[in-house]
């Protein structure tokens, strides 16, 4: 079920052309109307005087976090698609990595250094790695400047590490060769393919230039926790489930939110049958003419106009937790819009792949009462005190989900096929101390997913795994987007300083851990050379009786022949008593830190 198929190409070289030109139409045209209509969208804000109401807040900064100017010289800062320029502006530096997936994709990595560092200072770092969300990449992640979260876990002393999913801007394949934008075979994947070969390459590449750590930090945006769930949901994956210390889930996409019922273009997508999605589509790259668009007016105003309208009109977004200032805004924008394939639009969006994100949407009503994350209570004859109690949760008595009735709690929509399905446990294959700890941050204005449906899936569903306030937190942002988990001015402070504090809680533990180990390794050394010493002392008298024996040496102390056999006999039994002590001693296993090896991956 989340293995990804094997790639096929469907068509010829003459119907692949054919079917490329119908989509390039379809495609333009699509965009065309999206922005037509995000256009009227936007009009109808201003003439409302919603649009006055749509402005950054004016953040001085709370008890949590004081924003600070984004970049030091704003003036002259230049709008440029280079990810390395805006580092560089901070005073750090980027490091880039070409990493190869297992199916021969070859990725970015990116890594954020301070360049007034040593080597060895920077390779006892902890490692924490970033994933974007659909249709984005690293340099998001960056974009806000000091104000980022990368930025901020560079100056509390972390490693920090960018992921980039196939294919960025620069599509790139070991073995596929011509023109990737045209081949069906290039992109023929959907989702599975995050979780199967780009995270776990991602992971590898990042621990193999960490000769101190065995485990990394992962922090997902959107479709960065989907597949990362996804890995986690797979036990053939389970070398890559214990290289991840704790996973920070940031406005999660696992279930759909209410937003799919008010988009006309996504109930477009969705209605589509497979044969008219492809003549729309195409069998190739998701809507190209998006990243051209990207590639030639990224960086003019036009670009950054445009982008604010879209973003406003497909994602519900408002910018009043973001920036005053319209350049980092831009910077945001432009480093968003990557190629994806068809498909795995097609499995966000269309109701023809029955294990499909948007199959799990649920109805109008369940959003507006709250029964999109209700649950079945357990039974008070079957659970034990402690399961009551984690059952209810965090759900109060006036919640809508908790004073339905069973009958009412029970969901209509079918999503058994689903690789989500809302009330089957998803980790069953693991034992409670296999699960990766989960920080999961909803956000109360994302109507693009369902952040209160996962939370309530983990605390009641994946209760005889998960505990919350153990292996399981839930964060609450009321007044926060889907997107201003990684854009908002105040994220540092709403998500920053949660991620620092959990982090430090595991390595203060680990640490602690480790100490424990290595004192208990040279206690059992210590023993062991102790039972070494008293065996060859043991054996040294052994060897010395049986020659005085052997030489029948007269006792010129008075002693007799009978006594002195006696003392031998004696002195052999305690000998055999000490060669006991030491066996009993040899195979208690003697603990060496040293002995933990990396896994590396092919770069």
């Amino acid at each position: 079920m989340f293995d990804p198929p094997e790639k096929t190409a469907v068509h010829g070289t003459f119907m692949r052309y054919v079917t490329i030109y119908i989509s390039a139409i379809g495609s333009f045209l699509f965009v065309f109307v999206l922005t037509i209509g995000a256009n009227i969208w936007h009009l109808r804000d201003v003439f409302s005087g919603r649009e006055k109401d749509n402005v950054p807040k004016n953040n001085d900064g709370s008890e949590k976090y004081r924003p600070k100017q984004p970049y030091p010289d704003m003036k002259n800062l230049r709008i440029t698609k280079d990810l390395r320029y805006y580092a560089l502006q901070l005073g750090l530096d980027l490091e880039e990595y070409d990493i190869t997936t297992e199916d021969g994709y070859i990725l970015p990595l990116h890594r954020l250094v301070d360049p007034n560092e040593s080597e060895d200072e920077r390779a006892r770092r902890a490692p924490i790695l970033l994933q974007h969300g659909l249709l984005s990449a690293s340099g998001a992640w960056l974009a806000p400047g000091a104000n980022s979260l990368p930025y901020y876990f560079l100056e509390q002393g972390y490693d920090v590490w960018m992921g980039n999913n196939r294919c960025e801007f620069r599509p790139r394949h070991a073995t596929i060769k011509g023109n990737l934008m045209h081949s069906e075979e290039f992109w023929d994947w959907d989702i599975r393919v995050f979780a199967a070969y780009d995270l776990p390459c991602i992971i590898d590449n990042v621990l193999c230039r960490k000769p101190h750590h065995d485990k990394l930090y992962l922090v997902g945006h959107s479709q960065g926790c989907t597949q990362t769930i996804l890995l986690l949901r797979n036990p053939k994956l389970k070398a890559h489930h214990n290289k991840i210390n704790h996973f920070f889930a940031l406005a999660p996409a696992i279930f759909p939110g209410s937003l799919f019922h008010h988009r006309s273009f996504i109930k477009f997508i969705h209605n589509r049958s497979p044969t008219s999605y492809n003549l729309i589509f195409g069998r190739g790259v998701f809507c190209g003419f998006l990243g051209w668009c990207r590639k030639r007016i990224g960086t003019t105003k036009l670009y950054s106009t445009l982008s604010y309208q879209m973003f406003k009109y497909l994602f519900g977004w408002n910018i009043r937790n973001n920036y005053m200032d319209n350049k980092v805004q831009h910077i945001q924008f432009v480093m968003n819009v990557s190629y994806i394939s068809s498909k795995l639009m097609s499995w966000w969006l269309s109701y023809s792949v029955e294990e499909g994100f948007s199959n799990q949407l649920q109805s109008k009503e369940a959003y507006e009462t709250g029964q999109n994350y209700a649950f079945t209570p357990i039974s008070t004859a079957e659970a034990n005190d402690e399961e009551k109690v984690i059952g209810l949760g965090r759900i109060d008595s006036s919640d809508p989900a908790f004073t339905r009735t069973q009958e009412q709690q029970d969901i209509p929509v079918s999503d058994e096929k689903t690789f989500f399905p809302y009330k089957f446990e998803w980790f069953a294959f693991n034992k409670p101390k296999e699960v990766t700890p989960i920080s999961i941050f909803i956000c109360g204005n994302d109507f693009l997913v369902d952040g209160k449906r996962l939370a309530s899936h983990m605390t009641h569903y994946e209760r005889r795994l998960y505990k919350e306030g153990g292996n399981l937190k839930v964060i609450e942002l009321p007044t926060y987007n889907h997107l201003d988990v990684i854009w908002a001015q105040d994220c540092i402070g709403e998500i920053g300083h949660e991620v620092d504090r959990e982090i430090k809680v595991v390595e203060k533990t680990n640490s602690t851990l480790e100490r424990k180990v290595n004192s208990l390794g040279e206690k059992l050394q210590g023993n062991e050379t102790e039972n070494e010493a008293a065996a060859s002392r043991s054996s040294n008298m052994k060897d010395s009786q049986e020659a005085v024996v052997g030489e029948e040496t007269p006792r010129t102390d008075g002693v007799t022949q009978e006594e002195t056999q006696g003392e031998q006999q004696t002195a052999e039994s305690n000998a055999k008593v000490e060669d006991t002590d030491k066996e009993v001693a040899t195979p208690l296993v003697t603990l060496d830190p040293s002995k933990h090896k990396k896994d590396t991956a092919n770069t």
